[in-house]
C-alpha cells in the first residue's frame, strides 16, 4: 500500500491544490500553472493528464467528477470552469462566469447541478451538469444573509450537506461554515458552538466531515485535519477532534478513496513559515483517524 504519491517533475512552483477521485483513479490540480495530474492507486508517481495552459487553463483549483464521468475544474481568477471527459481526456465544455473579478475555488455536484464557491465575493455559482454543461448563473450571494464584505470573506470548500437539498460551505477568512438551502436559495451560519473552523477543502467519510483547517493563531500558522459531526439538518456541528499537520506540507484539501484520505500537500505556506519548498510535491494517503 502506497502512503505517499509524488507528482512528476516540472516547474518548481507547481503548488498542487485540488483533488477528486473516479474509480481507482484520482486527479490533482496545479494552482499556479493549471496542470491536471492523474494518479492510480497502485502507482507511486502521478502523470500529466492535461498540460498547463491547455484550453486557457492557466490556473486550476477545486475538482470534482460529475455523474456523467466528467472532471469539473475551477479556474480561479481566469473565471473559467472546465469539464473533461475522464475516459478520453477531451474537453467537453468551458464555461466563463459573468464577473469581472472572480476566484473560482471549489466545486461539488448535487441533484444535476454543480455548485462553485467564489473566493473574491461571497457568491456561489451554479451550472447544470445533468446533460450538456450549462451556463453559470450567480445562484446565491451570502452577503444577503450576513456574510461580510468581500475583503473579509473567503469562500472555499463546498460539499453536499447531510440533509437533502443542502450544501455546507467554508468561509475560511471568517472561520465559519455556512448551510445553504438549494431549494429556497437561502443560507445561514452553522452553529459551531463557539469553535472556529478555517476550512479549506472538505470531504465526507460516512457521517464524519473532515476539513483541512488552516488558521493563524498569535501570528503563527497552524494546519489541522479537523473532524466534525453535523446534525441531521446541518444547522449545528461539533468538532470532535483535531490532528495537527505539518505547516511545511500545507494540505489544502482531501479526497476519500479506497478507505483512505488523500491529502494534497500544496506547500503554499512553506516559505512563508520558513521552510524550503521540497520536491517532488506529494499527496499523502492515510487511514481516516476518526472512525
Amino acid at each position: 500500500m502506497i502512503d505517499t504519491y509524488s507528482l512528476p517533475s516540472g516547474p518548481p512552483d507547481i503548488m498542487p491544490e485540488g483533488i477528486a477521485s473516479h474509480g481507482d483513479v484520482f486527479y490533482v490540480s496545479s494552482a499556479r500553472h493549471g496542470t491536471i495530474f492523474r494518479g492510480h492507486l497502485g502507482e507511486a508517481t502521478l502523470e500529466v493528464w492535461q498540460p498547463a495552459g491547455a484550453d486557457g487553463r492557466t490556473q486550476a483549483l477545486g475538482l470534482t467528477v460529475d455523474p456523467l464521468g466528467r472532471l469539473l475544474v475551477c479556474g480561479w481568477e481566469t473565471g473559467h470552469l472546465f469539464a473533461y471527459d475522464t475516459a478520453t481526456g477531451e474537453l467537453s465544455a468551458r464555461v466563463t462566469v459573468d464577473a469581472e473579478v472572480t476566484g473560482l475555488n471549489d466545486i461539488c455536484v448535487q441533484d444535476g447541478y454543480a455548485y462553485v464557491t467564489d473566493s473574491k465575493r461571497p457568491v456561489i455559482w451554479r451550472l447544470a451538469v445533468g446533460g450538456e454543461v450549462g451556463p453559470a448563473e450567480e445562484f446565491i450571494d451570502l452577503g444577503a444573509f450576513g456574510a461580510p464584505d468581500p475583503a473579509d470573506c473567503f469562500l472555499n470548500g463546498i460539499v453536499p450537506g447531510p440533509a437533502p437539498g443542502t450544501l455546507i460551505v467554508c468561509d475560511q477568512a471568517e472561520e465559519v461554515l455556512w448551510r445553504v438551502d438549494t431549494v429556497t436559495a437561502t443560507a445561514e451560519r452553522v452553529d459551531l458552538g463557539g469553535v472556529h473552523v478555517a476550512g479549506d477543502g472538505l470531504v465526507w467519510v460516512g457521517d464524519v466531515l473532515y476539513a483541512c483547517d488552516n488558521s493563524e493563531e498569535d501570528s503563527r500558522i497552524r494546519m489541522w485535519l479537523t473532524a466534525l459531526t453535523l446534525s441531521a439538518d446541518g444547522r449545528t456541528a461539533k468538532v470532535v477532534e483535531r490532528w495537527e499537520r505539518p505547516v511545511a506540507d500545507t494540505p489544502t484539501t482531501a479526497a476519500y478513496l479506497d478507505g483512505r484520505l488523500f491529502l494534497v500537500n500544496s506547500q503554499m505556506f512553506a516559505e512563508r513559515s520558513g521552510y524550503p519548498v521540497r520536491h517532488p510535491f506529494t499527496v499523502s494517503a492515510l487511514t481516516p483517524p476518526h472512525i
